[in-house]
């Protein structure tokens, strides 16, 4: 068997890319409660309308961040399980899942 194929078996083929296994759900600051299923992991995903609310049931880890990029400075972790509440006047814009950018 080559290493193609039993990756195949095994359903992961390279260049896919992971993903965290359940759903997560984030209020924007109108109210509204926006989810998400199964996200990528190790990837920026924009909150549309920002984030004043997080809840992360997926299998990895949440970064949030108050940039739409991933980047700079301020960010708050969502472990799995967890929940977060923004301090008054702040959103989350984007969240990475697995793990921080380097």
């Amino acid at each position: 068997m080559t290493a193609t194929s039993a990756l195949a078996l095994l359903g992961v083929l390279p260049g896919n890319a992971l993903a965290a296994s359940g759903s997560y759900v984030y209020v924007t600051p109108s109210g509204q409660a926006v989810q998400g299923q199964d996200p990528p992991s190790d990837t920026c995903v924009p909150l549309t309308g920002g984030a004043v609310k997080f809840a992360n049931d997926t299998t990895d880890t949440a970064f949030l961040y108050a940039s739409g990029s991933c980047s700079g400075q301020w960010g708050e972790l969502v472990g799995t399980g967890g929940s977060w509440d923004a301090p008054t006047g702040a959103q989350a814009l984007a969240v990475r899942f697995g793990s921080a950018p380097a």
